[in-house]
């Protein structure tokens, strides 16, 4: 007589508690996935600008060792090619055309000769380094290439 468990006078509030319950789960939920997705979508975005500046870095140190290796043999020096790279404005050339969200690329040559003594003094090498900036108005990403490459010992 005093225990009616199964009454439906007794169980009247308890849908109203698990729809509430299950509302709240399902709106927490939500939010974590919104937030999931904002974090992915951020990580793919420096991931893109780190491949165009990366690419970008690759492509000027590649026109660098073209101008330092022609295929016809060059009329100046290395040292004077090396020196001409580092005043020339690559970047004007390769972001020009292109869609790219980079602001800048900044191509270095240095050249170095062997000192006679760790080095023997007909060694020559030369280092070119790019700098490439890539931005979208959250992020910035910067990529670094350097490349060494041997001279010739007749310079």
């Amino acid at each position: 007589m005093f225990n009616e468990p199964n009454t439906p006078n007794r169980q009247r509030g308890s849908v109203l508690i698990v729809a509430l319950f299950v509302i709240l789960v399902l709106a927490l939920l939500a939010v974590n996935l919104t937030r999931i997705n904002w974090s992915n979508q951020d990580t793919l975005t420096r991931e893109q600008l780190g491949n165009q500046a990366w690419f970008l870095a690759h492509s000027s140190n590649e026109w660098a060792i073209a101008q330092l290796f022609p295929l016809q043999p060059p009329t100046d020096s290395l040292t004077d090619i090396c020196t001409s790279i580092a005043d020339q404005d690559i970047g004007s050339e390769l972001i020009g055309n292109s869609n790219l969200a980079c602001s800048t690329v900044d191509t270095d040559c240095e050249y170095f000769a062997g000192s006679g003594g760790d080095y023997p003094e007909q060694l020559r090498y030369i280092k070119v380094t790019s700098n490439a900036i890539c931005s979208s108005g959250k992020h910035q990403v910067e990529r670094v290439q350097e490349v060494w490459v041997k001279g010739e010992p007749s310079d």
